[in-house]
């Protein structure tokens, strides 16, 4: 979790969301269980990506309202077809609260592969975990330097931290190790 909090506004439900775009504000919503209700909100569009080249999906991150501070999951990041962020959502979460989240697989060790003259190709690149808040990993790594061709990395090979539950099928394939010469 980042040491800054970051700043979002109180946003009027009934204001247009194109112009508040072009104003270079991104409207979003809070929503939790712990929460009375939904808090829409908007933030500057330059903070916002800055935020989220620093964090993924499922970094915990301080969200700071009017003085008052919620560390939130960012749940869904909208994008446009031309890949413009045009929503955002948070989900507020307690201290050792229990949730879903999905997580991104990165892969590690693929010049090696590539030294080799083999290719990785990638199926399935993220992975559902439920638990608590605090134990989910932001991020799982998978070390493909020794594999072969035809070795294959399913669900099931990934190793987890204890008490966290993969919602994902076991059996889904991520990836393949595959020679560049077929």
């Amino acid at each position: 979790m980042s040491n800054l909090a970051f700043k979002v506004y109180e946003r009027n439900v009934k204001a247009n969301q194109s112009k508040l775009r072009k104003t270079g504000q991104i409207p979003g919503i809070i929503y939790g269980e712990f929460l009375d209700h939904t808090i829409p909100i908007k933030m500057c569009n330059a903070e916002l990506r800055r935020m989220l080249r620093k964090n993924n999906s499922g970094s915990i991150i301080e969200v700071e309202l009017d003085d008052k501070k919620f560390n939130c999951v960012v749940k869904d990041v909208q994008k446009n077809n031309l890949h413009e962020i045009v929503h955002v959502d948070f989900q507020y979460i307690k201290p050792n609260e229990v949730i879903k989240m999905r997580i991104p697989i990165k892969i590690i060790g693929q010049e090696n592969l590539e030294s080799r003259r083999l290719t990785l190709e990638t199926h399935n690149l993220f992975i559902d975990l439920q638990g608590n808040v605090e134990k989910i990993p932001e991020s799982i790594e998978i070390n493909v330097s020794d594999m072969n061709v035809d070795d294959k990395v399913l669900i099931e090979d990934i190793v987890i931290p204890e008490d966290i539950t993969i919602l994902t099928d076991p059996k889904t394939l991520l990836a393949v190790v595959s020679s560049q010469y077929i």
